[in-house]
């Protein structure tokens, strides 16, 4: 099955960020993150001309946007672009 978002959206797949640890060395459940943004690969856009994000890019969403699902055990999340946060940008 292949996904290809229709006009405005953004289809991502979730980037897993590292085991949180406190400084004193604890580990972070997940629940303790939960208020963060997150980030996501951009796999596929939108027949939308105004889309400023392209295929590969790495960027960040509201951890409560979008629309998500899995595929081949992968997460995956449909946003619309216009809930895109910020693209991060490799030095």
């Amino acid at each position: 099955m292949k996904i290809q978002p229709l006009g405005n959206r953004v289809l991502l797949k979730l980037v897993e960020t590292e085991e949180k640890k406190s400084p004193g060395g604890i580990v972070l459940p997940d629940s303790a993150k939960k208020e963060k943004a997150l980030q996501g690969t951009v796999l596929a856009v939108g027949s939308d001309e105004k889309i400023e994000v392209k295929k590969g890019d790495v960027v960040v969403v509201p951890r409560y946007g979008g629309t998500e699902l899995e595929q081949d055990q992968e997460k995956l999340l449909i946003v619309k672009s216009s809930d895109i946060l910020a693209i991060v940008k490799k030095k």
